[in-house]
């Protein structure tokens, strides 16, 4: 969590002092939202976007009425209120800018999720931004050489060169090689499973269905391979 100035969120609350950001690093997260759709099938079944809707319902039961002086919006596709949640980490002291054009955390490096945001009227102490120079730097950018779209120079990410190659390949459908290949925090990259999760929505939901033993044959109620692929 970090905490930055609320002065340029006025658009979101009027008189906002302060916003809180908040991520997740390593796999603590995805190891409670996996546990939650072994014990609830239905969550990853039905739900448009699992995790999202994870997230949201530890929200609402940490913060079920929250005041007028506050503010809570999520990092989630579902999102009414949609906010830079880059520029917000940055501003909060989450990380730095980085090639990639993901938010590079000096422990997690790339392999954070930004969730929520708190906007708030109460004065806080500033966390950020960060004072100490990008680990990009001095780095022999070895997430450049690894990109096949070659999306990814000293100037930064491009994002037209990676959707292009999107369309034209499945090469990143389930993965990232640039985002592997970063040397900063590395012991607590992604499991392939969390990855392709993130990367394809449909294939990825599926391979956890498999994981949690809801395909071929289910147990009890929960979905079987024939739901899944259905959807």
């Amino acid at each position: 969590m970090g905490v930055a100035d609320g002065a340029p969120w006025q658009h979101i609350l009027a008189d906002c002092q302060a916003v809180l950001v908040f991520a997740s690093g390593g796999s603590a997260l995805w190891d409670a939202f996996t546990g939650d759709c072994r014990d609830h099938p239905d969550h990853l079944r039905e739900e448009a976007h699992p995790l999202d809707a994870f997230v949201e319902r530890a929200l609402l039961k940490a913060s079920p009425a929250p005041p007028a002086s506050q503010r809570w919006v999520r990092c989630a596709a579902t999102e009414t209120t949609q906010v830079d949640f880059r520029t917000l980490g940055l501003q909060a002291g989450l990380g730095h800018q980085s090639l990639l054009g993901l938010l590079l955390h000096p422990v997690y490096g790339p392999w954070m999720g930004m969730r929520l945001a708190c906007f708030t009227t109460e004065p806080l102490p500033l966390h950020g931004p960060l004072s100490l120079e990008t680990p990009c730097r001095d780095c022999p950018a070895p997430c450049a050489r690894a990109c096949p779209a070659t999306a990814i120079s000293p100037q930064g990410w491009n994002l037209q060169r990676c959707a292009t190659f999107h369309v034209e390949s499945d090469r990143c459908a389930s993965n990232c090689d640039a985002r592997e290949a970063c040397p900063v925090g590395t012991k607590y990259q992604y499991t392939n499973l969390q990855v392709h999760y993130h990367y394809n929505q449909q294939t990825g939901r599926i391979a956890l269905a498999k994981e949690l033993g809801f395909a071929p044959d289910g147990p009890g109620n929960a979905p079987t391979w024939k739901d899944w692929s259905a959807q």
